[in-house]
C-alpha cells in the first residue's frame, strides 16, 4: 500500500509537471511539483518517509528528463530527509512554515543542481541563472505551495482513514 501511495503522490505531479505546466510558464520557468510535494510530505510525515518519497520522486524526475541521471535523486532525497527531520521541531499548522521551507528547499535544490552541473563542465552564468531561473521559480513555488500543502494534508488524512477502516484486527 505504501508504494502505491508514494507512486500516486509522485506520478500525478510528475505528469502535471511534464505535460500540463510547460504550457503555463511563469517568466519562462515551469514549477518543480515533485520538489514541492517532497518537501511538504517530509514536513507532514517525517524524515524516513520524506527520504523515500524524495528518492522515488528524484528517480522518476531523472528518468523523465534529459539531464544527468542522479542529480534529482540526491537533491530530493536529501531535502525530503532534511525537512522530515525538522518535522518534530516546527509547528506544521502555521502556514508560514511550509511556505518558508519550500522556498529554502527550492533555493538549495537549484543551487546544488547548479554546482553539480558546473562540476560536469556545463557553462552557466550565475547571474543569468539567478535572474532567469531561480527567482521566477521561487515566485511560482510561492503561489503553488499553499494549495499543494493543504491538498497533500487532506490526501494523507484520507489515506490514513482508509487504512484504519480497511485494517484487520
Amino acid at each position: 500500500m505504501k508504494l502505491r501511495k508514494y507512486l500516486l503522490f509522485i506520478l500525478f505531479p510528475l505528469v502535471l509537471q511534464t505535460v500540463f505546466f510547460p504550457h503555463l510558464p511563469l517568466f519562462g520557468v515551469v514549477p518543480n511539483l515533485v520538489l514541492m510535494i517532497t518537501i511538504c510530505y517530509g514536513l507532514l510525515e517525517g524524515a524516513r518517509p520524506g527520504l523515500y518519497l524524495g528518492i522515488l520522486g528524484g528517480l522518476c524526475l531523472d528518468l523523465a528528463s534529459s539531464g544527468i541521471l542522479g542529480i534529482n535523486i540526491i537533491v530530493l532525497g536529501a531535502l525530503g530527509f532534511g525537512v522530515g527531520y525538522l518535522e518534530r521541531m516546527v509547528f506544521k499548522g502555521y502556514l508560514l512554515v511550509p511556505l518558508c521551507l519550500v522556498q529554502i528547499g527550492t533555493v538549495l535544490a537549484e543551487l546544488i543542481s547548479y554546482c553539480i552541473l558546473r562540476a560536469f563542465g556545463w557553462r552557466i552564468n550565475f547571474l543569468s541563472f539567478l535572474g532567469s531561473t531561480l527567482l521566477p521559480l521561487c515566485l511560482y513555488h510561492l503561489l503553488l505551495t499553499v494549495p499543494i500543502y493543504y491538498g497533500l494534508k487532506k490526501s494523507l488524512t484520507y489515506f490514513g482513514e482508509q487504512l484504519k477502516v480497511g485494517a484487520t484486527p
